[in-house]
C-alpha cells in the first residue's frame, strides 16, 4: 500500500476511534519492538503457548513463529484472546522441516537464534550480547528444546534455579526470559522500536481492529480516495 493511501486510510478510521483509544494506540507504537523475536518448538499445551504470546506481547514483542513438528499449535479458550488479536503469529504449514525452515527464514531476516537449555556452559538473558536482533526459541514441556535446534543455534541461555524442581513451567520461563531481554534490550540497544514506516503500517492495522466490519469501511475509502485523484 502506498503512504499516500495509507496516510488516507488511517485518518479515515481514526474519525471513528475516541482520542483516548488513538492516544493508547500511540504508546502500544512507541513501545513496540522486532529487535526480538519468538520461536515456539512443538509446544504442546495450547495453554502455555497462548500464555506466551500473552507475556510476549504485554512487553512489546510483535512476533511469533510457530514450530510444528509433532504437536499442531491451536489457540486456547481464553488465555490470550486479547493479545493474539494484536500481534503477528507466522506460521510453516508445508514445511516438511520445520525447525530448519523456521531458522533459516530468521536467520536469512539478520536475527541470531537464541535457544533456552540447562546447558551449564549457557549464559543468564542478562549476559546475553544483544549485538544483533534475536529469536528466542522455547521448548515443549516434556522434552524442551529439540537435538536439531540446539544444533542450528547461535547462542545458548539458561534461567538460574534454587529450588529441588528441576525446571520452570515454559510459559513462566518464557515470561522471566522476556522480560530480562526486553529491559536490557531498552537499556542498552540502539533503534529497538519500529521505524515509522512499520509503525503506519500498524497504526492502520489496528484502527481497523478496532472496528466491526472494517473491510467493507476500507473497500469504500479506497473508493473514495480514488475519486480524490481523477
Amino acid at each position: 500500500m502506498n503512504a499516500d493511501l495509507n496516510h488516507f486510510l488511517t485518518q479515515k478510521f481514526g474519525e471513528f476511534l475516541s482520542e483516548e483509544r488513538k492516544h493508547f494506540i500511540e504508546s502500544v507504537l512507541e513501545n513496540r519492538t522486532d529487535f526480538i523475536r519468538v520461536v515456539l518448538e512443538d509446544i504442546r499445551d495450547p495453554h502455555n503457548a497462548n500464555a506466551i504470546i500473552r507475556s510476549g506481547e504485554c512487553l512489546g514483542i510483535q512476533h511469533y513463529h510457530i514450530i510444528e513438528n509433532e504437536n499442531v499449535f491451536k489457540l486456547g479458550r481464553g488465555v490470550s484472546r486479547g493479545a493474539i488479536k494484536w500481534v503477528d503469529v507466522h506460521q510453516y504449514p508445508d514445511s516438511k522441516t520445520p525447525t530448519a525452515d523456521v531458522f533459516k527464514d530468521l536467520k536469512s531476516k539478520g536475527y541470531k537464534i537464541v535457544v533456552t537449555s540447562p546447558n551449564e556452559e549457557a549464559c543468564s538473558p542478562e549476559d546475553l550480547p544483544l549485538d544483533q536482533p534475536i529469536a528466542i526459541v522455547m521448548g515443549n514441556e516434556r522434552d524442551g528444546i529439540s537435538k536439531e535446534a540446539k544444533e542450528l543455534a547461535d547462542e545458548y541461555i539458561r534461567l538460574p534455579m534454587h529450588g529441588f524442581t528441576e525446571s520452570y513451567n515454559v510459559s513462566v520461563a518464557a515470561g522471566i526470559t522476556f522480560y530480562s531481554l526486553v529491559s536490557k534490550m531498552r537499556s542498552f540497544v540502539e533503534n529497538w522500536q519500529f521505524d515509522e514506516l512499520t509503525k503506519a503500517d500498524y497504526r492502520l492495522q489496528w484502527y481497523k481492529k478496532c472496528m466491526a466490519r472494517p473491510d467493507d469501511y476500507e473497500k469504500f475509502f479506497v473508493k473514495a480516495f480514488e475519486s480524490q485523484k481523477t
